[in-house]
């Protein structure tokens, strides 16, 4: 049953409303110079940077905080903990800096540079005249910079702006049991698309995780680490787009997380369409801190081990830090569950797979008899036997080879941190900041099969032959090779051999007696994959099965090969099997280098509401993608194996302004606008973005807000550069329906569904993709402890990348065979050459499709709104803690997508048998705090999905997490996390038919998880 769409009026209406009752209530003036609450709060702020810091004690505190403009970035907090007021606190967090606070009222609070003290005076031997302090050199006050906020290159007094800005803290990851960087993205209410992950174990880019706010596509959301983009992962998504894979970048590194809902363009350039999602890691360590965490599931497998050491120094102008983490995860397996260990789990009546299978021109199967299955009962662990497919018939077949293959990958990994600066000045620092890692991935993705077959359109394509020891057309068939065929396990595995690191070098500073500070960074960042793939050689077991070929059969027009059927029904040894096996290997790279200045002045100049902020940037940068696959992928020398190549590299200028006005006391602007252009091949492309954002505070309690602005992504490297692949497809075959069989149905014709090789390659002709969007809302804390905020958003993306319809190019080509269009137009001479047809004397399939070809063009047009919400409410008590309830919410109105011009709009949340995905998500969490303990727990509701025949969405689905921490000393703290907490089980309601028999995109099968975490630290403060 579908979902009716709700009208943008209306969800405008119920958030004025909302806004209408709050403003209606009769909450209790504040005191205008109150100093903070006197109730006291449970504080737990670790020792970091004071810019972090002063978040995590708004969050803790709930009081806002506004700094009016020093350098933060060489400020560090010595934290603070235990039970204290709002002021007492931040007194205690700003010990040892240059700043001090001033609360202007209960919830708000200033934090300013300290006013110097007067230099202490000798003692002097006589008396003489005491000088005026106005006489005594005073030193000026340091420039504090406000925070940056992803969204803006203009550091601000305030985290929440124009734009909504989600942060997810070091905390709320430890808090809500995030054992990866995955847990983290899976949390966000607006990311809502159905991507691969980690249980990927086949296709491109297999164990890879993306991320894909508004649904629109993981190519469209702008991955930054500490502000800067890092290089893309060297194989495209679906085999198609360029993204940015985060399960490189290390959790327990993070010290946090900034995500922007909304286009950001005019401040990044390209790809920041549906949003940006900014990964800080750590900047400042205080002593040496060891994390030691380790994992198990309760039903076995993904068992995972992580250590983490944090440390740095600190001599002189020089300061450091750096961070190692080693992490070990093993596989989770199929038959490690009992709903996907076998065929039988199917909800519905299914077969067993054919392990050993004749079949005849027909395509009906041979009975072998039950004598010679029996014989062959013994493999894959004594699962085969004599299996019997309806409309098919009988052969040896087992119902347990897809539990043996991987439902998450093992994964081993190293990754490294570190961050140094040398102060040659008050005013000019130099920086070098890397992050490196390596993992190595291993999968498995159940084993090989095989086909006579051979060497067509660079694939290697099943064709029966004529068998001399039989006198029959016959299709031989190993749908796979059993687990002692192959030797075990260890050959088959899928590995990943994966190393990046990126590198961001320059100056920073700022400007002596001025407001202007700077910075000129240069970057570079490169991932470099090796894949190695078990891949079968055909002619090899052509060879081996049929023998030589004796010619054609001149009344079939296929080989003719003298072939027992014994030998089809002889399982093969070890070695035998691996002489007509070997690892196909994938040495794919990518590569980033940026060079950029930035110019920012908080104070350009004033008006009367304030100072006008202003930033600049300039930016030239060049990327490089190479898929290099082994060219054996590429020729159809494997069977069901076929790779693609592309390796192309483009150039990228870009320069952009921004402002930040306060128009008047109550209103604030904040305008950007920005031009990019990229060369590439012969072509160049330009595009200019803007945007513009309002935050009107009627008082200090309420922001209204909205943002719109232009967006873009230049054409990926993917779809410009890749070379010929091929697929396994299918369709009716058009043109001959309508000469040959006119009369007939085109589903009764006898070419209603011909087998082809589908194939596609990129095109540098592709123009960028564009887009509009908009956001408003408002943020409203009418009570010390509670903050609501509620968002609409609404995008609107054009000329979106995406490969031809081979159904489409099928329809034309026969309306240009049959003169519907004219034979000589530039449509069907391109369409005749994409439609690959045999000859009309080819005596075995006279005028039969062999290939299609497919290119990508600018089509779609993809259309999205909805809204998110946020809440959250501290409540501090004298006897029983401090409590933290957390909600986010989004819900999605409309969803539509035009494939191509003319083509009918599709609503993608009421087509439920195309687009597996929710309308809603919603996340939530209770943190209690009390003395030295910390508790919380966490949950996530996912909205129902549509069941597998797409007709009703099944009801939503509910996942727990706990975590308990005990904070042993100042220097040691004990973690215990469990998630899903009720073992909840992947929701396999409404005859999921498709292994492994639930939508693996969207559910986990790990179950319940147990982590046992130790943090000790060595040295520093207290």
């Amino acid at each position: 049953m579908g979902s009716r769409a709700v009208s943008p009026h209306r969800v405008v209406s119920f958030v004025l409303i909302v806004v209408l009752a709050f403003l209606a209530l009769p909450w209790p003036a504040a005191d205008a110079r109150a100093q903070g609450s006197p109730a006291p709060v449970d504080f737990a702020i670790a020792p970091q940077p004071l810019a972090g810091a002063l978040i995590e004690y708004s969050k803790q505190a709930h009081v806002q905080v506004l700094t009016s403009g020093a350098n933060l970035d060489n400020a560090q907090s010595p934290g603070v903990n235990g039970k204290l007021s709002a002021s007492a606190g931040l007194r205690k967090l700003l010990e040892g800096t240059t700043f001090s606070s001033e609360f202007t009222d209960a919830n708000t609070v200033v934090v300013k540079p300290a006013a110097s003290r007067p230099a202490a005076k000798e003692p002097a031997p006589t008396k003489t005249a005491a000088p005026k302090e106005s006489d005594v050199p005073q030193e000026p006050p340091a420039e504090l910079e406000k925070l940056t906020v992803t969204g803006s290159r203009i550091p601000r007094a305030q985290v929440e702006g124009p734009a909504p800005v989600v942060v997810v803290t070091a905390a709320d990851i430890r808090n809500n049991g995030f054992a990866s960087t995955y847990d983290i993205m899976t949390s966000l209410t607006q990311n809502l698309g159905s991507l691969d992950n980690n249980a990927n174990t086949n296709g491109f880019s297999n164990g890879a995780i993306a991320v894909d706010l508004r649904g629109l596509g993981p190519n469209h959301t702008l991955v930054l680490v500490n502000g800067r983009r890092i290089a893309d992962y060297p194989q495209s998504y679906g085999g198609n787009s360029n993204f940015t894979d985060i399960s490189s970048i290390p959790a327990s590194m993070i010290e946090r997380v900034e995500i922007l809902s909304g286009s950001a363009s005019a401040v990044y350039g390209s790809d920041a369409v549906s949003g940006v999602i900014n990964f800080i890691l750590k900047q400042k360590v205080d002593g040496t801190t060891v994390d030691l965490r380790v994992g198990d599931t309760q039903h076995g497998g993904a068992s995972s081990q992580r250590l983490q050491v944090t440390s740095g120094w600190s001599s002189g102008n020089f300061d450091s830090v750096f961070s190692l983490e080693l992490l070990n995860k093993t596989p989770l397996w199929a038959y490690q569950r009992r709903y996907t260990d076998s065929k039988l789990d199917s909800p519905v009546p299914t077969y067993a797979s054919p392990v050993f299978t004749l079949i005849d021109e027909n395509g009906d199967y041979i009975d072998p008899g039950k004598e010679t299955c029996d014989a062959l009962s013994h493999l894959d662990r004594g699962s085969v036997f004599h299996a019997y497919r309806r409309n098919y018939g009988y052969y040896c077949g087992s119902n347990q080879d897809v539990g043996y293959g991987t439902l998450e990958n093992g994964r081993k990994a190293a990754n490294f941190y570190g961050t140094a600066t040398y102060h040659f000045s008050d005013h000019l620092d130099f920086f070098l900041d890397l992050q490196a890692s390596t993992s190595h991935q291993e999968g498995y993705n159940t084993p090989l099969q095989w086909q006579n077959s051979y060497q067509l359109n660079g694939d290697s394509t099943p064709v029966p032959f004529y068998n001399l020891a039989t006198g029959r057309i016959e299709q031989w068939q190993r749908r796979y090779f059993t687990i002692e065929e192959n030797g075990g396990f260890e050959r088959g595995k899928i590995r990943n051999i994966n190393n990046t690191y990126s590198i961001n070098t320059g100056v920073k500073g700022s400007i002596p007696d001025t407001a202007w500070t700077y910075e000129a960074l240069f970057g570079h960042s490169q991932n470099q994959l090796k894949s190695k793939w078990p891949a079968l050689i055909s002619a090899k077991a052509q060879a081996l099965y049929l023998g030589p070929s004796l010619g054609i059969d001149p009344d079939s027009g296929y080989q003719i090969y003298d072939a027992p059927i014994s030998r089809l029904y002889t399982p093969l040894t070890v070695d035998q099997f691996r002489s007509i096996t070997q690892d196909s290997i994938d040495r794919d790279f990518s590569r980033a280098e940026n060079f950029s200045a930035t110019l920012t002045n908080t104070e350009l100049f004033h008006l009367p509401a304030g100072p006008v902020g202003f930033a600049a940037v300039a930016e030239y940068g060049n990327q490089y993608y190479g898929l290099k696959p082994d060219p054996l992928s590429l020729d159809g020398t494997y069977y069901g194996l076929h790779n693609t190549g592309a390796v192309g590299s483009r150039d990228h200028t870009g320069a952009g302004v921004e402002f930040n006005v306060p128009v008047f006391s109550m209103l604030n602007m904040n305008a950007a606008g920005r031009y990019d252009r990229y060369e590439y091949s012969s072509t160049s492309s330009g595009k200019f973005t803007w945007s513009l954002g309002l935050e009107f505070r009627p008082f200090e309690s309420l922001l209204l807000r909205g943002s719109a602005g232009t967006g873009f992504r230049a054409p990926d490297l993917s779809y410009l550069y890749a070379g010929l692949s091929g697929s396994s497809s299918s369709a009716p075959d058009y043109y001959y329906c309508r000469e040959f069989e006119p009369d007939v149905d085109i589903g009764d014709c006898s070419r209603s569904d011909v087998p082809y090789n589908g194939r596609s390659h990129g095109s540098t002709t592709l123009k960028n993709e564009t887009s509009r969007s908009f956001t408003y809302g408002f943020v409203y804390s009418p009570v010390r402890g509670l903050d609501i905020t509620a968002d609409y958003y609404n995008i609107r993306l054009k000329n979106e990348v995406l490969y031809q319809d081979s159904d489409m190019i099928l329809r034309q080509e026969a309306d240009c065979r049959l003169g519907v269009l004219d034979m000589n137009s530039a449509l069907c001479q391109q369409v005749l050459t994409q439609v690959v047809r045999n000859p009309a004397t080819d005596p075995a399939n006279p005028l039969g499709i062999t290939s299609v070809l497919v290119l990508p063009i600018n089509a779609a047009v993809d259309r999205t709104s909805g809204v998110d919400v946020k809440a959250h409410y501290k409540l501090e008590t004298d006897r029983v803690g401090t409590w933290d309830f957390d909600l986010g919410y989004t819900y999605v109105i409309s969803h539509d997508l035009q494939q191509f011009p003319g083509d009918p709009v599709v609503d993608e949340l009421k087509d439920l048998y195309n687009y597996v995905i929710p309308r809603d998500k919603t996340s939530y969490s209770v943190t209690w705090n009390y003395d030295k303990i910390t508790t919380t727990l966490y949950g996530y509701r996912l909205g129902g999905l549509p069941d597998y025949d797409g007709t009703q969405r099944l009801a939503p689905t509910f996942v727990y997490n706990g975590s308990f921490n005990y904070r042993w000393s100042d220097a040691l703290t004990l973690s215990l996390i469990v998630d899903n907490l009720l073992d909840k089980e992947p929701r396999r309601k409404g005859e999921w038919t498709s292994y492994p028999y639930y939508p693996n995109r969207w559910y986990s099968p790990l179950g319940r998880s147990f982590f046992v975490q130790a943090n000790y630290r060595f040295g520093g403060k207290d």
